[in-house]
């Protein structure tokens, strides 16, 4: 059974929003080098009263692999600094993770 991440990244504003949406096209190819595996990538409009977007992507690792250390090489690696490479990383003013474990029933496991 493959372990789930649900990552949040609020942004800025709407611009760096787009600008982050793109980023994230490029991060799939390079995030699967290193065993991750993007299953989905959504956006969420700045609610009413507020500049922050959002983007949500729900990424899966390997069972037997430890999360963080899967993380951490994807972060330090050349693919992901090509990847950010122009984008003002202030740009993103939070990031959560949750890491989701499926039920029995769920169709992703």
């Amino acid at each position: 059974m493959s372990q789930y991440q649900l990552r949040v990244y609020t942004l800025r504003s709407p611009e760096a929003l787009v600008a982050y949406e793109n980023i994230w096209s490029q991060h799939i190819p390079g995030m699967a080098k290193h065993r991750i595996t993007t299953h989905g990538v959504w956006t969420v409009p700045a609610a009413p009263g507020s500049e922050e977007p959002q983007l949500y992507a729900l990424v899966s690792y390997r069972d037997a692999d430890d999360v963080q250390e899967r993380l951490e090489a994807y972060l330090s690696s050349p693919e992901f600094r090509a990847d950010m490479e122009g984008f003002d990383i202030s740009q993103i003013v939070g990031v959560a993770e949750s890491v989701l474990t499926p039920t029995a029933d769920s169709p992703l496991r």
